[in-house]
């Protein structure tokens, strides 16, 4: 964690204090200019669920942010450098090749996924070297070992190409394939496998509630156990995050320490629903609202007119 949090300050990325409450599907939030990571970090990559793998991605999909796990060894062995690992859809690095990615713009080529090592070409480039040079895709084929259908994916990038047959299509065309893996451009996807966009079954009043006010508001809505908020909406731009619960709870004041850091990275607000207590309260210095006070708000221009006043209490 601290050569991770090392590597990321030195390349000038703003962080988030460690978010270690458990379960929590990343642990540290990180920021350069427009640049935006969720990382989770991990000795053994295969401590990574399914679960915490998909909350990782529904939540950088929502905050528009890149989802990363640096971790060092597989229970197959050290992970090598200058490779990605996919797990359950999420980039793994190790931390030398994390280090030269964010600093100094050395991209991996190679990604090893189920199946083999393979690695990203231009498939338009490689339809273009093969036309210069005069060849069928027959011809092609029968130099690099493969299907003329298997030449005819890869030109429309519809097949992974395995490293091995990359080097030997740029030997026989004589020019540069191979793409870097920019993983600090990737996008997580949208729907990996499920959408959070209820709260959980049997659910508390209050996060009916409040379930219930943000739709009515028309913002978009993502629930999560797995994160400092429970609750993150958005209508347009960066999301409102809520922790949502009883003012009393220790457990919540501990959530909103690092919520209140996490929503500093993210350029985010956020604010505290709660069942009981005075609107004049506070929880780590975020505001509060309490669940009576959600009726008489109407607009969510409204909702921020109300967190900035209490913010700047």
């Amino acid at each position: 964690m601290q050569e991770v949090v090392n590597h990321l300050e030195d390349a000038g990325f703003r962080l988030s204090s460690q978010c270690d409450v458990r379960p929590s599907c990343f642990d540290l939030v990180a920021r350069r200019d427009e640049q935006l990571i969720l990382v989770k970090v991990l000795a053994n990559i295969d401590a990574l669920s399914s679960e915490d793998a998909i909350a990782l991605q529904l939540v950088a999909h929502f905050f528009n942010a890149t989802p990363l796990v640096v971790g060092t060894k597989t229970r197959r062995g050290e992970l090598d450098p200058g490779v990605v690992y996919k797990r359950y859809g999420v980039s793994t690095i190790a931390p030398p090749s994390f280090q030269s990615m964010i600093a100094e713009r050395q991209l991996p080529r190679e990604f090893i996924q189920r199946g083999g090592r393979f690695v990203a070409i231009d498939g338009s480039k490689l339809r273009e070297a093969r036309l210069n040079q005069q060849m069928t895709t027959e011809e092609l084929a029968d130099c690099i070992q493969v299907s003329a259908r298997a030449v005819l994916a890869y030109e429309k990038d519809e097949m992974d190409v395995s490293s091995d047959i990359a080097e030997r299509l740029e030997k026989v065309l004589e020019t540069d394939l191979m793409i870097p893996i920019d993983l600090l451009q990737e996008k997580p996807m949208e729907k990996p496998y499920r959408q959070l966009d209820k709260p959980p079954q049997e659910t508390p009043e209050l996060e009916k509630r409040v379930n219930e006010f943000f739709e009515r508001l028309g913002m978009k809505v993502l629930w999560t156990n797995r994160a400092p908020f429970h609750v993150a909406a958005k209508e347009e731009g960066p999301p409102l995050m809520s922790g949502v619960g009883s003012i009393a709870s220790w457990t919540l004041k501990k959530r909103m320490e690092i919520l209140k850091s996490v929503s500093k990275v993210t350029e985010s607000d956020a604010v505290i629903i709660v069942e009981e207590g005075k609107a004049g309260e506070s929880v780590s210095d975020l505001p509060v609202i309490r669940q009576l006070e959600l009726d008489g708000i109407e607009k969510p221009r409204e909702l921020k007119k109300i967190i900035d006043e209490r913010s700047s209490q």
